[in-house]
């Protein structure tokens, strides 16, 4: 069996997906089930770098700071890397939040997408995503209104709110994980070229926290026109 998922926000692909719901967290879970489990010794994800100019953003003190293929963001400082066996999205340039440990309700995750191909102007895009999410979630899924904001380097961008609940399962370390409402911060990022990027936080609800996410979008730079070739960074981030 096959859907339609994504590369990246509003960007469409078709590719197996394993069973269960194709929300982030469910297909985390649904991974654990399918035989992947957890590694302490996971090398971190190989990040490509890139210069990007650092038009009207600003890190918080302390953040550590991640550059993908085009674009930077900053993250709380505990965040780590998924290890590649408890990836929810593989194809992400970025997967990054805080680690599993014994948590009953899946943890904070951010990822970024980077599409490279000729895929839409910004309303398309979103169209595109909207009906994915409502085909591939659950039936009293809520998706929010769209809210223009800004982002440096971008020509224009807007984020909506993505409200579904789990029917629980079992997580990548092994715990029990109770039904949980999760909800995710969709952000399309439009630019003046190639490529076009996304980025998704996601967490329980209880746990999403409107200033982490303030911060983390304050902090992102993106950059079109000139791809480049990207060196393999060692370590994925920079400090």
């Amino acid at each position: 069996m096959s859907r339609w998922t994504r590369r990246g926000p509003g960007v469409a692909r078709r590719r197996p997906l394993l069973p269960g719901l194709v929300g982030l967290f469910a297909v985390a879970v649904t991974m654990s089930t399918a035989g992947c489990g957890s590694s302490s010794d996971s090398a971190p994800q190989a990040l490509t770098t890139a210069t990007v100019p650092a038009d009207e953003a600003s890190a918080p003190a302390g953040w550590q700071t991640r550059q993908g293929p085009g674009f930077s963001v900053a993250l709380p400082p505990q965040w780590q890397n998924r290890p590649d066996d408890q990836r929810a999205a593989p194809s992400a340039a970025l997967e990054v939040g805080v680690p599993y440990a014994a948590q009953t309700v899946p943890p904070p995750l951010l990822l970024a997408f980077v599409g490279r191909d000729l895929v839409g102007p910004l309303p398309i895009r979103e169209k595109v995503l909207r009906a994915q999410l409502e085909a591939g979630l659950p039936d009293d899924t809520t998706l929010g209104a769209s809210t223009h904001v800004k982002v440096a380097g971008s020509t224009d961008a807007v984020t909506f709110d993505v409200t579904y609940r789990t029917k629980g399962g079992t997580s990548v370390t092994g715990v029990r994980l109770a039904p949980t409402t999760v909800r995710q911060r969709e952000l399309i990022v439009e630019t003046a070229g190639l490529p076009k990027y996304g980025f998704r936080y996601a967490a329980a609800q209880d746990d999403f926290d409107q200033g982490t996410w303030n911060q983390i979008l304050g902090s992102i730079v993106v950059r079109a026109g000139d791809q480049g070739t990207e060196a393999p960074s060692t370590d994925g981030q920079d400090s």
